[in-house]
């Protein structure tokens, strides 16, 4: 969090108020010690000469005493304000410091976070996928997105016409049955809990903006669970969908294959 300083502009006037304050104060102090500036009733010039021919010191009156005592005050009262305008330089060059330590862990903070949501959660995938990134989603495979075992949150249908006030995702939905009866897993399908929508694992880790013809919204996120049917067969048989997963399936084959590759180099090497 910023925290507010004063301007440079403020902090010269401040210096220049405490250097008026100090040189008030040294001022009021002197106006009541006034130094000898003549010699003292009844003496004479001739006096004077005869004492100093005899080299002969005057007495230092008790008010000149002052008067040095106070120079020396005024003094040390003007390097005491010295010393607080470096004091105040460094407090304050210690706090812009910390500020800028503060903000350095905010930024920090803020990657650690989105790093982190970008493997937990598919809806923040940016669009398009780098292609570093890419390679280390699809090693990770799709599982870890699809929270296929929910919970799911349910959406409100709007009009008349509707047939019930609310519908839901299920876990039923995550897999095909086939004609034989036996049921597979979509592994394209993933379930987004922040946007609270379904997206196509691969659609959107090639999708090159976010209106993919044929796929746009299990890219950006489908939700309408009323129409699961037919918009979930629709997609897995459209042509955008067979060609991303097609590259989806080769590419995963083709780090394997590099994976299994570096671990017999390895192995011999050892």
């Amino acid at each position: 969090m910023k925290r507010n300083r004063p301007s440079g502009s403020q902090q010269q006037k401040i210096k220049k108020a405490k250097e008026k304050s100090a040189e008030a104060m040294s001022g009021s102090i002197l106006k009541y010690v006034a130094p000898s500036t003549s010699t003292a009733v009844g003496e004479s010039a001739e006096d004077i000469q005869s004492v100093e021919s005899r080299g002969e010191m005057p007495e230092v009156s008790s008010q000149d005493a002052s008067y040095g005592k106070a120079q020396e005050l005024e003094k040390i009262i003007l390097s005491s304000s010295g010393e607080s305008d470096v004091d105040e330089g460094d407090a304050s060059r210690s706090l812009h410091q910390q500020d800028s330590d503060d903000d350095d862990d905010d930024e920090e903070e803020e990657e650690e976070t989105v790093r982190l949501s970008v493997y937990s959660d598919v809806a923040a995938w940016p669009v398009p996928v780098p292609d570093v990134l890419r390679v280390d989603l699809i090693k990770r495979g799709s599982e870890p997105f699809q929270n296929r075992d929910g919970p799911f949150s349910p959406v409100e249908r709007q009009g008349e016409k509707s047939k019930g006030k609310s519908r839901q995702l299920t876990t039923a939905w995550f897999y095909k049955a086939l004609p034989n009866g036996e049921k597979i897993l979509r592994t394209w399908m993933v379930y987004s809990p922040s946007k609270q929508s379904l997206f196509c694992f691969c659609c959107r880790l090639f999708a090159v903006d976010d209106k993919v013809t044929g796929a746009s919204s299990f890219v950006t996120g489908f939700q309408l669970w009323w129409k699961l049917n037919p918009k979930v067969s629709d997609h897995e048989a459209s042509e955008q969908h067979l060609t991303y997963l097609e590259k989806w399936k080769t590419l995963r084959a083709g780090l394997k294959l590099q994976k299994c590759i570096d671990h017999v180099h390895q192995t011999t090497v050892e």
